[in-house]
């Protein structure tokens, strides 16, 4: 928790330095929002693998990072994201830390390819702890206006968590691919 706390402290002093940058400054301030879909094509319990099933579950997950680009090309970003699989049925909020190349200069149109990684993070009872995630993803920007655009990618996503069964089963595993739309501001 006092690492969250931290970053967003972080995010926001690099968020007021951006805002006051002169020519010879090269880093921007990066705030990207999105939406995810995954399909599920494995999902099994680490200890056992006779609960082993061939991906019949989808997950949603809403994820806002915040960063910053440098060199005009790569960025460094921190954030959190919201975590729902429906066949276990299971909520998770893990901290992420993501890592983009760009194709493009600036936020106009363009390719970019990502990195995110990240840990579980406990908040009540309702939310699994324990266990990561890990998403490694290709995607295309569409400039909207002068101070947003909007990119849609596809992503490879791995998945652990510690659920209730674990003692007996070990921990759930989870891989599939997914396609997210998203917002950058």
């Amino acid at each position: 928790m006092k690492l969250l706390i931290v970053l967003v402290v972080l995010m926001n002093s690099i968020f007021i330095l951006s805002q006051n940058r002169d020519k010879r400054h090269v880093t921007e301030y990066l705030n990207m929002t999105s939406f995810s879909i995954s399909k599920n094509f494995e999902n099994y319990y680490f200890k056992t693998d006779k609960d082993k099933s061939n991906g019949n579950s989808f997950g949603f997950d809403l994820n806002t990072i915040h960063g910053i680009k440098f060199f005009e090309r790569m960025s460094v970003s921190a954030g959190l994201s919201l975590d729902w699989n429906i066949n276990r049925t299971f909520l998770s909020t893990p901290y992420i830390i993501d890592f983009r190349v760009f194709s493009n200069r600036s936020m106009e149109d363009g390719f970019f390819a990502y990195l995110q990684t990240g840990k579980n993070i406990k908040w009540s009872s309702s939310f699994d702890e324990n266990g990561g995630t890990s998403k490694l993803g290709i995607g295309i920007i569409v400039r909207q206006s002068d101070k947003s655009s909007i990119y849609l990618d596809l992503f490879k996503k791995s998945k652990q968590i510690e659920t209730d069964e674990f003692e007996n089963k070990g921990t759930y595993r989870i891989n599939g691919f997914g396609l997210s739309m998203g917002v950058i501001f």
